[in-house]
């Protein structure tokens, strides 16, 4: 049958498995072929794909070059609907590819899937996993029935020296071979432990040894025995914690309270204290009251003599701005009637105007300096009726201002009376002034700032 098959179809993989003496050659075998499958199952989507990208790359380069042909025979306007239905075209195409790559790349994923699955479920092979999987089981078998005969001789071990154990035994010799049942219940079977035994010395804190207690009890009964006290131990220690944090925690309220209590009375001491010196401070007040409302009365007339002295001063200088107020009236009003005659003479003589709008100019400055001056003025009363009897300097400046005001004033109006002199004079002769250059005229009024 063997050599039938192999005859027949010797690439089939139960020829291949036939072929093989051993599970070990048969799953090399399997293996290869299943490398040479997968290598064959990549050359074949390789070369599909490369197959794919020719045929793509053939036909863009043939649609480009339909593209190029009929943009150079047909002109613009009809080249445009051809190029778009072309690239239309093109994209339909290359998806269809690509539809039709993801589809050839899911049948090779599916194969290969396929291919897997059968070669895992091939019965040779499934046969060859339950062989090692009963293997491993026998083995572990093997294993745990030694470890049952190892307990069972440490079982009859134990029983044995229970039947041998004396009254007259010490304490340590008991201890002893509970020492010697753990290490045989651990290891593999052993010499007997009786030999050997060494005595220890028992310490402060053991109880004295009494064989009656433990003679009709399992070792299990005492290991939970064993255990049951460990947990009572345990209760007592968190319980004996639990106190000791609660004395802990008792201790530092009695510590805070006592803190508090040592505050309150430090801080009744201080109210004490505070009150005491309040009733002091009263006293003292009371008996020097008499002398400190005598000097509060002399200081309130000397400041009263002050203010009559300030307002009294105050009085004299508004007299002194209504006086200066209304000489401003005046020389507002011959300024008024210069700039009439300057408007006449302007218009009857032509060549005047410049020296007209010179001084006009000059005017309208020294009027904005004489407003500017007005406004300190009224800032200033102001300022005296708010201000205390504490600005007797300022008083003094403010009149110095006032006067070199009126002084100014004065001396407008006599450059002012020069001024008209001189026009008429010209009028009457009907010669044409000279007119003022504007470096003339800046010069002038550079030598009448410094003059004043």
């Amino acid at each position: 049958l063997e050599q039938t098959l192999r005859g027949k179809n010797p690439n089939v993989v139960p020829a291949v498995i036939h072929a093989g003496p051993t599970s070990s050659r048969v799953n090399a075998l399997l293996e290869r072929r299943v490398q040479r499958l997968e290598a064959e199952l990549e050359s074949q989507n390789e070369e599909a794909k490369q197959s794919l990208h020719g045929r793509h790359e053939q036909q863009i380069s043939a649609l480009e070059q339909q593209l190029e042909q009929k943009q150079q025979v047909k002109p613009e306007d009809s080249g445009m609907a051809d190029c778009q239905a072309l690239e239309e075209k093109l994209n339909r195409i290359r998806q269809y590819h690509q539809e039709k790559e993801k589809s050839l790349l899911q049948q090779v994923k599916t194969l290969q899937q396929q291919l897997e699955t059968k070669v895992n479920r091939h019965p040779r092979h499934a046969e060859a996993a339950y062989g090692l999987r009963i293997e491993r089981l026998n083995q572990e078998l093997a294993t745990k029935t030694r470890s049952i005969q190892e307990l069972n001789r440490t079982v009859k071990r134990l029983q044995r020296e229970r039947r041998n154990m004396s009254v007259s035994e010490p304490c340590i010799t008991g201890t002893k071979q509970q020492y010697c049942c753990h290490r045989t219940h651990h290891s593999a079977p052993a010499e007997d432990c009786s030999a050997g035994v060494t005595t220890f010395l028992p310490a402060q804190y053991e109880k004295a040894y009494q064989p009656a207690v433990f003679t009709g009890s399992h070792i299990s009964e005492v290991l939970q025995e064993n255990k049951d006290l460990k947990q009572s131990i345990e209760l007592l220690r968190l319980h004996n914690e639990e106190e000791k944090a609660a004395l802990k925690a008792d201790a530092f309220q009695a510590k805070e309270e006592l803190l508090r209590y040592v505050l309150e009375e430090q801080l009744t001491s201080l109210k004490t204290e505070h009150h005491r010196v309040l009733v002091h401070m009263r006293t003292t007040a009371l008996e020097h009251s008499s002398s400190k409302v005598t000097e509060l009365t002399n200081r309130l007339r000397t400041r009263e003599v002050r203010a009559d002295s300030q307002v009294a001063e105050l009085q004299k200088s508004k007299e002194a701005l209504a006086v200066s107020k209304s000489r401003e009236d005046v020389l507002q009003m011959q300024v008024a009637g210069l700039l009439q005659e300057l408007k006449k003479a302007r218009e009857v003589q032509g060549p005047e105007a410049k020296l007209l709008s010179n001084l006009e100019k000059k005017i309208l400055h020294i009027e904005l300096r004489h407003e500017l001056r007005e406004k300190e003025l009224h800032q200033f009363t102001r300022g005296v009726c708010q201000t205390s009897a504490d600005q007797h300097t300022e008083e003094k400046r403010w009149k110095y201002l006032v006067l070199n005001k009126n002084r100014e004033m004065e001396t407008f109006r006599l450059e002012l009376d020069s001024i008209l002199d001189t026009l008429r004079c010209l009028q009457r002769q009907r010669m044409p002034p000279t007119p003022l250059t504007p470096l003339a005229f800046a010069q002038e009024h550079q030598n009448w700032q410094v003059h004043h």
